[in-house]
């Protein structure tokens, strides 16, 4: 998922929350802050991983958002 996203240098990650949903708790969603060099919230991201109960496909996705809510990063793979 880091490859996928675009963090300035010195900008960083930290998870703020994860939850599984689903029937059968087959999607999981990861949030994450984007913090600058200083600690100060810049951003902000969510990963989606979910599998599907028949087949087994899985497919992941990205959202990135800056602090004033623009997408910077929306992919599905």
């Amino acid at each position: 998922m880091k490859d996928r996203i675009k963090l300035n240098p010195g900008e960083n990650l930290k998870q703020e929350s994860h939850r599984s949903k689903g029937t059968m708790a087959e999607t999981d969603i990861w949030t994450y802050a984007v913090l600058d060099s200083s600690g100060n919230k810049v951003g902000s991201v969510i990963h989606t991983d979910h599998t599907s109960i028949k087949g087994f496909n899985r497919t992941q996705s990205v959202e990135q958002r800056d602090a004033n809510g623009k997408i910077v990063v929306d992919v599905t793979w």
